[in-house]
């Protein structure tokens, strides 16, 4: 069995999920992972999937095609297998804060200072109720190596927050 990652963007519409994820099935793929998400008009799928050595063949060479008729931009890589997941404690972290540059950036870089692994993160940009004024979330699903002091990092992260002037919810998963 081979693993590949499929990216692919392009202007949203309807039936982009069942067109792309029914040539996959067809062509002997099983998906393993996948995030798919509409960004202001223009869809991301992301989709690890397994399959065959002659099925992950032939879809290696059908999926630009199917790409270029359904007007999307597309790569494909292939990977290992998962490696031995990163040991440590599974948490939760969320952010709310009036929007302003540069949040995930100085949020990610405490986590990788202390060898924090960011495992999923999820951003958008709404209104506030009320206000109207735009609304930053931010939460991610880490995982904590077990020798770092929750305490200290959680001491760490609200500091910063503290100092962006956003409130943040730091808990086990």
């Amino acid at each position: 069995m081979r693993q590949l990652i499929v990216n692919a963007i392009g202007p949203d519409r309807p039936g982009i999920v069942g067109e792309f994820t029914g040539h996959l099935h067809a062509g002997g793929a099983n998906v393993l992972d996948s995030r798919m998400v509409n960004l202001r008009g223009q869809f991301a799928i992301i989709v690890l999937f397994e399959a065959g050595d002659e099925a992950a063949a032939r879809l290696q060479h059908s999926l630009p095609a199917l790409a270029k008729e359904m007007g999307l931009t597309l790569t494909i890589t292939e990977t290992e297998p998962h490696p031995r997941p990163l040991q440590g404690i599974p948490f939760k972290l969320k952010t709310y804060s009036m929007d302003q540059p540069g949040i995930i950036h100085q949020v990610s870089d405490v986590l990788r200072a202390r060898g924090v692994n960011i495992e999923e993160l999820a951003a958008r940009q709404e209104s506030a109720p009320f206000m109207g004024t735009p609304l930053f979330l931010m939460e991610m699903k880490v995982t904590v190596p077990t020798g770092i002091p929750i305490r200290e990092l959680r001491s760490e992260l609200q500091s910063l927050c503290d100092s962006l002037n956003c409130d943040i919810d730091f808990e086990p998963a």
